[in-house]
C-alpha cells in the first residue's frame, strides 16, 4: 500500500514540466540533510535557519527532485528576513510550525513597483523593508520556510497523503544530494526536496 503510493506520487513528480529526476530518500539520508544543514548554518557569517529542512525530515516520505531553470517558479518567496516574534494575524507575519515571525525583508516575487511601502532592494531579487524593523538591538535573521508543492497538493486526496512541503537545500546539502542520488553536478540543475506524509488507514 504505502509503495504503490509512493511510486505514484513519484510518477506525478516526474511528469512536472523541468523536473528531470526523482529519487527518494530513507530516514538515515534525510536526518544527514539535516545535520549538514544545522553544521552549515553555524558557520555562516549571516544568520540563515533552513527550517524547512527539519519539519519535511519528520515526513514519512521525502523525495529529492532534480529540476532545470524550466521549472515553474515558487509560489511563494523562498527566502525572508524575519525578527523573531509576530502575530499570525498581523499583515506582516510568518507563522512556521506554530512560531509567529515578523518579514522585514523578502525575496520578489514581482517588481520592485508592487510595493506599496518604502523599500530598499539589495539586488534584483530580495528588498528590505526598513519600516518594519523594530530596531537594530533585535535581532534578524534569513529564514528558508517550507513551501507548498501544488503539483502534489492537487491530487493528495487522490494519492493519500497529506501535509505536503518542499524546500530548497543549501549548497551543501546539494551536493551530498546529487552523490547519493547519481545526479550530475552541473549548475544547470538544482535540486528541490519534497515531503509528505500518508493518510492513517
Amino acid at each position: 500500500m504505502k509503495g504503490d503510493i509512493l511510486d505514484k506520487a513519484a510518477e506525478v513528480l516526474r511528469g512536472i514540466p523541468g523536473v528531470r529526476a526523482v529519487s527518494a530518500l530513507d530516514q538515515a539520508q534525510k536526518q544527514k540533510v539535516v545535520h549538514l544543514e544545522s553544521h552549515h548554518e553555524r558557520q555562516l557569517s549571516l544568520p540563515v535557519r533552513n527550517l524547512g529542512v527539519s519539519l519535511l525530515a519528520a515526513r514519512e516520505a521525502c523525495f529529492v527532485v532534480l529540476k532545470t531553470g524550466s521549472f515553474r517558479p515558487p509560489s511563494a518567496p523562498s527566502v525572508y528576513l524575519v525578527e523573531e516574534g509576530g502575530s499570525p494575524a498581523g499583515n506582516h507575519a510568518l507563522t512556521v510550525a506554530g512560531k509567529g515571525y515578523t518579514i522585514v525583508g523578502e525575496e520578489m516575487t514581482g517588481g520592485v513597483g508592487r510595493y506599496t511601502e518604502p523599500v530598499i532592494p539589495l539586488d534584483e531579487s530580495f528588498v528590505i523593508f526598513p519600516q518594519r524593523r523594530s530596531g537594530p538591538q533585535v535581532p534578524c535573521f534569513f529564514l528558508l520556510p517550507p513551501l507548498p508543492f501544488p503539483e502534489l497538493e492537487r491530487v493528495k486526496d487522490h494519492l493519500g497523503i497529506r501535509e505536503i512541503l518542499s524546500i530548497s537545500p543549501s549548497l551543501v546539502s546539494d551536493g551530498y544530494l546529487r552523490q547519493i542520488c547519481g545526479f550530475p553536478p552541473s549548475n544547470s540543475f538544482a535540486t528541490l526536496l519534497v515531503g509528505f506524509d500518508l493518510h492513517s488507514p
